[in-house]
């Protein structure tokens, strides 16, 4: 059965514009983004940003069979995207540390859909 993660980590203040000109970078890079997806194990990666009046957080959404394999595929990987990805992050999030406590409560698919 798969594992669903979902994290939040707060931006530094004045960061959030780099973090999303990034994301989009990833959009525009799909096919290898993917690439490295398919290499870490993982199935779907959605990434969001949480304004709220204390600061904007970043929001990821991940499923894969194993979370701790992804992470640590993450932490090994020679793809270009990869590096780029871990540096933009050092660069725009406070800490890595999550910030969020999710449990959760249910996760459902329709096994008919794409």
């Amino acid at each position: 059965m798969a594992e669903i993660v979902l994290a939040k980590q707060k931006i530094e203040r004045g960061k959030t514009e780099r973090l999303r000109e990034w994301m989009e970078e990833i959009t525009e890079r799909e096919a290898e983004a993917v690439e490295t997806l398919k290499s870490e194990g993982m199935h779907s990666e959605t990434a969001f940003i949480e304004h709220t009046e204390e600061s904007d957080f970043l929001i990821y959404y991940m499923k894969a069979d194993s979370i701790e394999q992804v992470y640590e595929s993450f932490e090994d990987s020679s793809h270009d995207i990869d590096q780029e990805h871990k540096q933009v992050l050092s660069d725009v999030l406070e800490s890595g540390e999550n910030v969020g406590d999710y449990e959760l409560l249910y996760h459902l698919e329709n096994p008919e859909s794409s």
